[in-house]
């Protein structure tokens, strides 16, 4: 099958090749920022631009609802939705440059690795977590900053508002486990690490379940957009017309569920793995502030109460095992507070209430 009939089958059809001088300016200004960017990974800005410079990029109609640039890996090109001048070009090819520097394939020229993402035969593993990660470090190279968005009834931050925003959220909490370099490392040179860092922290089965979600969360926005597209696009009567919004609903309704349970088990499973490590006040302040800071990247929506009641609990314990630590040791270990001094428990009833105060509140509004 030729490289025109695989790009139909997406609806993608060729208009143009880009202009070389385009092609070296995209190259060049998108090398210097990965190097930038990310100076601790051994990327040269000559290596890059050659690499870059040397790439097929085209002017193409893409279908509406798609990504504005698609890279192809059969023949190593990007193509751009026509339209679009070269500063939206460079933008939208930071992605699919990541991609191409992403490629492992076999001496038969088959893809068998693409970041975080592996294939075998005609099965795909990791499709969608890789994307994320890639749009993750698009962000960072073109020097995107944080935004609350609401989409699908669910509030999160976002480096990537308009692209792959869910999942970008859920691997940046990912990230905020197992610290980013491993996974900036394990996206580009498309390796393990990550995918090993994250299993020994919350389990293998954990990462695996993960990234199923993140293929039905990416699933689910796939047909939510071919929907609208009908709706949009074609002449259907009243009757159609509802039952494909009720289609719609119901496919944001699995979306929604595909988050949080991602989000919930990314929680449960790694703070409460950590929580059983704990050995000293030290351990337990540290582990506090960490569970504390994790409520900024978290997704909330109407009636979601889990974090703060995941929270509670947790400092329940905290202050169970700080009182036990107390008893254990006496009042010349400098390194514990003795019972009758301990403010931990105060201020653990402290952050009780104001969760308990913020979620009646939240539930009155909602009222």
């Amino acid at each position: 099958m030729s490289i025109e009939s695989d790009l139909k089958k997406d609806g993608i059809t060729v208009i143009e090749p880009l202009d070389s001088l385009s092609i070296n300016a995209i190259a060049k200004n998108v090398s210097e920022k990965i190097v930038e960017a990310f100076p601790n990974l051994g990327f040269t800005f000559d290596s890059l631009y050659n690499r870059f410079s040397n790439l097929q990029m085209y002017i193409a109609d893409i279908p509406f609802g798609m990504s504005e640039a698609s890279y192809f890996y059969k023949n190593s090109a990007i193509y751009f939705r026509d339209g679009m001048g070269l500063s939206d070009l460079e933008k939208f090819a930071v992605h699919e440059l990541i991609h191409n520097l992403q490629e492992v394939k076999d001496t038969k020229g088959n893809l068998t690795k693409l970041g975080l993402c592996t294939f075998k035969g005609s099965k795909v593993n990791g499709m969608a977590i890789n994307e994320a990660a890639v749009q993750l470090l698009a962000s960072n190279i073109i020097g995107a900053t944080f935004k609350t968005v609401t989409y699908y009834d669910i509030t999160f931050s976002t480096i990537s508002p308009n692209c792959y925003p869910l999942l970008c959220n859920l691997i940046y909490q990912m990230a905020y486990i197992t610290g980013e370099e491993v996974l900036f490392d394990s996206t580009f040179n498309s390796n393990d690490h990550f995918k090993n860092k994250f299993a020994s922290l919350c389990g293998e089965n954990v990462y695996y379940q993960l990234s199923n979600l993140f293929d039905k969360i990416l699933d689910s926005e796939e047909k939510i957009i071919v929907l609208n597209n009908k709706i949009q696009n074609t002449d259907l009567s009243v009757s159609k017309i509802q039952s494909t919004y009720a289609k719609i609903e119901d496919l944001k309704k699995q979306l929604r569920n595909s988050y949080f349970s991602a989000q919930e088990l990314i929680i449960k499973t790694y703070f409460t793995n950590v929580f059983k490590t704990l050995l000293n006040s030290s351990d337990i302040d540290r582990f506090r502030k960490k569970l504390y800071s994790f409520q900024d990247l978290i997704g909330t929506g109407p009636n979601y109460s889990f974090f703060n009641d995941y929270y509670i609990s947790m400092m329940e314990n905290l202050d169970n095992m700080f009182d036990l630590l107390s008893g254990n040791f006496n009042s010349d270990n400098t390194y514990l507070i003795t019972k009758k001094d301990n403010k931990f428990s105060k201020f653990i009833d402290y952050i009780k209430k104001l969760l308990w105060k913020k979620k009646t509140e939240s539930q009155n509004i909602e009222k």
